[in-house]
């Protein structure tokens, strides 16, 4: 018999002492206590796979001998990382796996919360859990069982942004999944659930707040999410629905959403100057000559000081792109303007909704 066999054998023989729980042959010293319940265990064992259990024994040994009450899991799931400390396994199911992954980060056993996450990773995942799952996963830092549940929204992307669940999404989580699925084909949808996610949450914020602007709030928790957007993999049509975008001879682009109230009527107008040339002001504003009449109605947009660029028709009823210092009183808000890194106006920009 070889010293790995010998070492498995007295390993097991311990751990068939443990699972006996008997206080008069097994010469335990230590005792968690669960209300009425409480579990014997060997303070040599414990105490040296487990630096938090070793600190947790040793303050309430000096308290003359008293049971370690465990407040904050329950007899089982306790018991089962006992069982996984005396022995290298434990007994994982859909019902104890999210307290055993907790119990394996606060004692700090990565053996156990590594083979956590690979049961995690091997669960269902469905629109109903997920946001736990990815809560799971950021919370214990899973990297593997968080590409797992990015990889089921890559597949079933139409169902999770269509589900409800969705719009409950918090914008960090929102934000790794649109970095994750930003490469799919189906830009357009995307997009439509960013926004409607957006206006679900400025929603939820304007029931706490009655004196704030929806469209403020919207813009508030759209602007992060813009510059993520592939709008050159956009269909046209949609486009016309929502996205203005100016090419630089470099290809860089800045884009904007339009929000007032006769979007398909400026879209068409941005249509008929998309091959023109802007006429530049001293490069504090561009602009195309598109003479048309001021919308009536006031614009849906408020100056909002974080953004620093601005479509607007101007008192001539020209399109103009201006730096948002240099805005007049005249000036009808059509859209706020994002660049990308290295977006600069040249005489060669084009503006485009198609």
């Amino acid at each position: 018999m070889n010293a790995q066999k010998i070492m498995y054998k007295f390993q097991m023989e311990r751990f068939e002492i443990f699972k006996a729980q008997d206080p008069e042959t097994g010469k335990f010293d230590v005792v968690f206590e669960f209300n009425e319940k409480k579990i014997y265990a060997h303070q040599i064992i414990l105490c040296t796979t487990s630096s938090t259990l070793k600190t947790m024994i040793s303050e309430r040994w000096n308290k003359l001998n008293e049971p370690i009450p465990i407040k904050d899991y329950s007899y089982d799931d306790f018991k089962e990382f006992l069982i996984f400390i005396y022995s290298g396994e434990c007994s994982l199911t859909d019902e104890n796996i999210f307290a055993m992954v907790d119990i394996a980060e606060f004692y700090g056993i990565d053996e156990l919360k590594n083979a956590c996450e690979e049961y995690l990773t091997k669960m269902e995942i469905n629109i109903n859990n997920f946001y736990q799952m990815i809560e799971t996963a950021n919370k214990y830092s899973m990297i593997q069982f968080k590409k797992s549940i990015f990889n089921f929204i890559s597949i079933n992307l139409t169902d999770f942004l269509q589900s409800e669940q969705f719009l409950g999404v918090e914008k960090s989580i929102m934000k790794e999944i649109i970095e994750s699925v930003k490469d799919t084909m189906r830009q357009e949808e995307l997009f439509e659930a960013i926004y409607n996610w957006s206006e679900y949450q400025a929603i939820q914020t304007q029931k706490l707040d009655k004196n704030a602007v929806l469209n403020e709030l919207i813009k508030k928790e759209l602007s992060p999410f813009l510059p993520l957007m592939k709008f050159e993999m956009m269909d046209a049509d949609f486009l016309i629905k929502y996205v203005v975008k100016i090419i630089d001879e470099n290809g860089k682009l800045m884009t904007g959403v339009l929000q007032c109230t006769d979007t398909e009527k400026i879209a068409a107008v941005i249509s008929l100057n998309k091959n023109y040339d802007f006429i530049s002001d001293n490069g504090l504003y561009v602009y195309w000559r598109t003479n048309q009449p001021i919308p009536s109605t006031p614009s849906k947009l408020i100056i909002n000081e974080s953004v620093d660029w601005y479509l607007v028709y101007d008192k001539y009823g020209d399109i103009s792109v201006k730096q948002r210092f240099v805005l007049q009183k005249s000036d009808y808000l059509l859209a706020e303007m994002f660049t990308e890194n290295g977006f600069e106006f040249c005489q060669n920009c084009k503006m485009f909704i198609c």
